[in-house]
Formats: C-alpha cells, sequence, structure tokens
C-alpha cells in the first residue's frame, strides 16, 4: 500500500493565497467557494486550504511537514526559493541543521500557515 499525506491549511483569500505560494512556483489546480488546491509539479507537493475569513497571520497555529528523503533535496528546494521576494508578511527562513539532524527550514505564509521543509541524512 502506497499513502500521501496532503496538509490542509487556513486562508482568508484565497486570492492572496495563490499569489503568495506561486512565488515559489505552486499554481492553482482546483478552487471551489471553500476549497483551494495548490501544487508544485516540480516537487509533486500539493497544499490544500479550506476558506477561514478569519485566519490570521499572527494567530493562526495551523502547520505542516514537507519531508524530502535527504538533506541535499531539502538544500536544493531552499536554494530554489531564495531568490523570490517572498510576499510581506510572509516569511522564508535560512535553512539549519537541528539538533535531531534534520536540516531544516520554513516558509510562514501571509495567513499564518507554518509550512516547515526538511530532509532527515540516511542513517
Amino acid at each position: 500500500m502506497v499513502a500521501e499525506t496532503i496538509p490542509i491549511l487556513k486562508s482568508a483569500d484565497f486570492d492572496a493565497t495563490t499569489s503568495f505560494w506561486s512565488t515559489f512556483g505552486f499554481a492553482d489546480r482546483g478552487r471551489w467557494p471553500d476549497y483551494l488546491v495548490l501544487r508544485h509539479e516540480g516537487l509533486a507537493v500539493e497544499l490544500h486550504f479550506w476558506l477561514d475569513p478569519a485566519a490570521d497571520r499572527w494567530t493562526n497555529d495551523v502547520g505542516c511537514y514537507v519531508r524530502f528523503s535527504d538533506p541535499e533535496e531539502a538544500y536544493a528546494c531552499h536554494a530554489s526559493w531564495a531568490a523570490a521576494t517572498v510576499p510581506a508578511p510572509g516569511e522564508l527562513s535560512r535553512p539549519e541543521v537541528k539538533p535531531w539532524g534534520a536540516l531544516e527550514f520554513h516558509v510562514i505564509d501571509v495567513h499564518g500557515n507554518l509550512v516547515r521543509i526538511g530532509g532527515f541524512p540516511s542513517t
């Protein structure tokens, strides 16, 4: 069996969400009145969003983890995104090796969703 996990994050405004994530190569793959699907074809990563007009950048506590098979892939992802101008009040952190051995960085979008991205060294 093969399964896939796809996060469902909050969005107060689907146009703002689509615009923000397009900075990193995500494209709108489906939109309904209360649901949005964005996909990054190069990474084969999908992010889903549900409409919550009260979603706020400073109080949203929703997040997810995108895990690559190794740290080099996470570095490559960050390198491809690092030249982007991140729309305010969004954030793209620098990659760092965490105490648990993973190379990680994060994106916080305009509605406060935390997307942590990383890769673990092979054991």
